[in-house]
Order: C-alpha cells, then sequence, then structure tokens
C-alpha cells in the first residue's frame, strides 16, 4: 500500500478537515457564525481562490457532506451564506484525519499557519515555502497575497481583502525557530518591496529591522522633509534606533526633534537637544525654543527662538517667535515674525510651513475682531496642511462658523 504523502490530500478534503473545527455551529443557526464558515473564509484558510471554493463546495453539498444557509457574521448587518459539516462529512474528516495521523502527518498543516503548531508546521514546509512563510512573518502591514508564490503545505492567512494578515503572535512564534541571518535577509526583501510602493516609513522599519543602519541613516536624512510632514510616535521610535556616524549626527537630531516637537513628546525633544550640544550645533537654540514652548515658558521660548532665527534664518524659528508672541498676546510682534518667515521661506523656496503661518494670521485676525478674515485664512491654511495638521484645522473652521462665543486656537 502506498505511503500517503501531502500531495495527495485533495481541495475538498482540505475543506473537510476545516468544516470539522467547526462541527458545533449548527445548520440554521443565524447570528454570530464565524467568518471561517463563509466562502471567502475557506478560501482564504485552504489556500485556493474564491472560485475554486465555490466549485469544490458545490460537489461536497452534492456528495452530503457540507450544507449551508444564510447567516450573520459578527459585526456585518448583512447575511451571508455559511456552510457547515454534515454528520456524513464529520465521519469523513476523521477518516482523513486518522489517514494522515497514521502517515506521520499532522493535519492541521493543511489549514493556516494560525491554527497550527509553529514547530510542527515549520518542519512541515520546504525551503521555498519556509521562505514565502518567512517573509510574510516579517511584515507588520498587510500586503497582498498574491505578491507571495502559492505554497504547497497549508496557508497563508489572508483578510477578506486577500491581505496577508498574520497575527502579531504568530509571526513571533514562528520567527523564533530561525535565525537572525535569515530574518535580517527576509526584512531586507521588505524593504525593498515598500520602497517600490512608495511607504518610507515601512522600508525605514525593515531597513532598521536588517540590520542595514548606516543606509537606514541616509535613507532617513535624505527623505527628511517627507518624514517630518507625517510625526508619529512610531517613526519616532524607529529615528531613536538609529547609530548616525558623526557626519549625520546633527541632520539625524534635527529631524527627530522636529518629529518629536509634532507628537508634544518633550522628552524626545530634550534627548536631540542634548546630543546637539554635544556637537555644538546652533540648532540646538532652535529645538530648546520649541521645548520651552511646550513648557509654557513662553519669555524664554521667545528669546531662543528669536536668536536661533537671526542665526539660521529658518523659517520654524520664526513660526516658534509667533506663536510665543501671540502666547504672551502680543499681536503686533507675532504678525511682524509671520511675515519674515513667509519672506525666508521664499527666499530659500521652501514653503512646508505655510499652514503654520497661515493659522498665525488668522488667530491675529480673530482677536482683532475680522472673523470673516480669519475663516479666510484657515482656509487656505487647511489648503495648504499636510494631513497631520488638517484635522485641527477643520475644527478651528467649524467652530468659528458655529459658534458666538471666544474661540481658543491652541
Amino acid at each position: 500500500m502506498a505511503t500517503i504523502t501531502v500531495r495527495d490530500v485533495t481541495v475538498k478534503e482540505r475543506i473537510l478537515l476545516h468544516l470539522s473545527k467547526f462541527s458545533s455551529v449548527q445548520p440554521g443557526q443565524e447570528y454570530n457564525v464565524p467568518f471561517d464558515l463563509t466562502q471567502d473564509g475557506i478560501a482564504g484558510v485552504t489556500g485556493i481562490t474564491r472560485a475554486h471554493a465555490s466549485l469544490d463546495l458545490k460537489r461536497l453539498m452534492d456528495q452530503g457532506m457540507i450544507t449551508n444557509w444564510q447567516a450573520h457574521q459578527k459585526g456585518v448587518r448583512s447575511k451571508r451564506l455559511v456552510y457547515s459539516i454534515t454528520t456524513a462529512g464529520l465521519r469523513r474528516a476523521e477518516l482523513i484525519s486518522e489517514k494522515l495521523t497514521a502517515a506521520g502527518i499532522d493535519p492541521d498543516i493543511f489549514l493556516d499557519m494560525k491554527r497550527c503548531t509553529p514547530e510542527i508546521k515549520w518542519n512541515a514546509l520546504d525551503d521555498r515555502d519556509r521562505e514565502t512563510f518567512g517573509k510574510a512573518c516579517v511584515l507588520r502591514v498587510p500586503i497582498p497575497r498574491e505578491v507571495f508564490p502559492p505554497t504547497k503545505v497549508g496557508n497563508l492567512p489572508a483578510d477578506v481583502c486577500g491581505n496577508i494578515m498574520i497575527p502579531p503572535e504568530t509571526a513571533r512564534d514562528y520567527l523564533a525557530r530561525i535565525p537572525e541571518a535569515e530574518i535580517a535577509k527576509w526584512h531586507g526583501w521588505a524593504a525593498d518591496w515598500w520602497l517600490e510602493q512608495g511607504n518610507i516609513q515601512e522600508r525605514l522599519y525593515h531597513l532598521i529591522r536588517a540590520g542595514r543602519n548606516l543606509e537606514s541613516v541616509k535613507f532617513a536624512v535624505r527623505h527628511s522633509d517627507e518624514f517630518v510632514s507625517n510625526p508619529n510616535e512610531d517613526l519616532l521610535d524607529l529615528l531613536s534606533k538609529l547609530e548616525a556616524p558623526e557626519s549625520y549626527m546633527e541632520e539625524l537630531a534635527w529631524l527627530r526633534s522636529r518629529v518629536a516637537v509634532d507628537c508634544r513628546n518633550i522628552r524626545a525633544a530634550d534627548e536631540c537637544a542634548r546630543i546637539l550640544h554635544k556637537l555644538k550645533s546652533p540648532l540646538e537654540e532652535a529645538v530648546n525654543a520649541q521645548i520651552q514652548l511646550m513648557h509654557g515658558k513662553y519669555g524664554k521660548a521667545f528669546e531662543l527662538a528669536e536668536a536661533a532665527y537671526y542665526n539660521l534664518r529658518l523659517p520654524v524659528c520664526a513660526v516658534t517667535v509667533s506663536k510665543a508672541c501671540l502666547a504672551m498676546g502680543d499681536l503686533k510682534g507675532a504678525n511682524g515674525f509671520a511675515v519674515m518667515a513667509c519672506d525666508t521661506m521664499r527666499e530659500i523656496g521652501d514653503a512646508k510651513d505655510i499652514d503654520e503661518i497661515l493659522k498665525i494670521r488668522a488667530e491675529i485676525a480673530y482677536r482683532e475682531g475680522h472673523k470673516d478674515e480669519a475663516l479666510a485664512l484657515l482656509g487656505k491654511a487647511d489648503a495648504a496642511a499636510p494631513p497631520y495638521r488638517k484635522k485641527i484645522l477643520q475644527n478651528l473652521i467649524s467652530a468659528l462658523n458655529d459658534s458666538s462665543g471666544e474661540i481658543r486656537f491652541g
């Protein structure tokens, strides 16, 4: 008698093995039926296309192995067609399972990796499949399943949109069995894939995890304007992991400080200021001015930012001075430095903070009693602002339109 191998297990048998895991779901159950019992769920777990699943599900229905009905899934309003195994199907699944077990094959390896013991699953994979599963495990943002080749054993779990969806704890369990050098190679692959997609933050993450530190530093500095336009705590954490050579220390500390300030992370901004101090960089004053502004020490913030502006001619320093002036009630001073910031932006050909200037001018107009002018300036600021600053501006516009009371610009 021939020995059964993993290649001998048919798609219909995989479906029965999968549905046997949900034998407690009774036909006609109307609510909270698992996604795994939909056509999409079955296709995803068994590693086949939706069309293929449809054909084999019909054949199993004709054979009396499964049944179907319309039911609600958790969180979904409309009903969907769902499937469950019949008594005959369950008997067949048990026979398949017994046959596989007798051949030394764990039946669960034919299902997706979330349902398998990592060690058993990993041992069942050949080198090519291990490469595929490993690459999928290093990702932290879902990507389309078709990016990867088909796998011979089991399946990569995917969501309803067809994107790879491996829970972090599952990925950690699998990667714990892999040499660091191999994992670094897969991160390198992911870094290059994200470069093609234009996602610079994911590329930076994978470059760091690949151990390509110098390349990571150069990449971060080269794309500093784009990173500053999308500040977030994850990015700040990534930048903190970089070890910059001396020639890049100042640029990297300045980039990290800009992200830290926009994230309102005073501790990280302080660390950047200390680095710039050790480097004897004039940018230290600019960072400290913003830190003092966050602390509410407006006089000190004004003093430091004014000195930094005349020393460095950076628009962000003029913006800081304007904000300090506004906080102290000096509208004339705030307007004067807002104008200086605009002039400097024109001189250097860099208008990335123009929305901040327009917001300052809108606040000045509002405080002087010119509500319509303030609304017009806020509209222009909204049009020029990066996505992360738009919400604040839109809230201000709504507040000005809807309220007759005093508005705080923040």
